[in-house]
């Protein structure tokens, strides 16, 4: 004879109406080759994308917030680099700030300040809000304004190489 107990039953679509916080669906991308991204000075509007790390996701609800997280295995060559990324939903850059209009900030920032090339893991977690239940596509992209930055590649040897990952999970609003 078998028996089935529980406290509750949270139905598919993440917790009932009105609740938040249940994690509806989540979506990966994973980078295990490597990219190079050479300087492009100033201004720091241009960016390139990480190819490999876009995760493309439905919507199941138009109050949804999602909770986007990036971790990148990368270092820079030059001495007092601006290394930067910045994690988009379509073309809008979601790292902005409502008190910081310039996003060259808006993602994680590394430098190497004394001339030496050097490895960096940067990460960022983003909370977005797309109110939309048509399908939206997570990017990141990434900037150096001095030497190359270097995806998934340690410094010196090219052998020894890193992974890089994009998280999409979709939560109940």
């Amino acid at each position: 004879m078998s028996e089935l107990r529980t406290n509750r039953i949270v139905p598919r679509d993440g917790l009932p109406s009105g609740s938040s916080g249940g994690i509806i669906q989540i979506k990966y991308a994973i980078k295990n080759d490597t990219q190079s991204i050479a300087s492009q000075g100033s201004p720091y509007t241009w960016v390139v994308d990480i190819t490999g790390l876009s995760v493309s996701i439905t919507p199941t609800r138009s109050d949804s917030k999602f909770l986007v997280q990036m971790h990148i295995g990368c270092h820079g060559t030059t001495g007092n680099a601006a290394n930067t990324f910045r994690i988009y939903r379509d073309s809008t850059d979601i790292t902005l700030t409502a008190a910081n209009s310039d996003s060259r900030m808006g993602g994680t920032v590394f430098y190497n300040s004394n001339n030496t090339s050097m490895g960096i893991p940067a990460s960022m977690n983003v909370l977005d809000s797309p109110a939309t239940t048509s399908a939206i596509t997570y990017k990141v992209t990434g900037f150096t304004n001095s030497g190359t930055l270097w995806i998934n590649r340690l410094p010196g040897d090219s052998t020894w190489n890193t992974i890089s990952t994009l998280t999409v999970m979709e939560v109940s609003g």
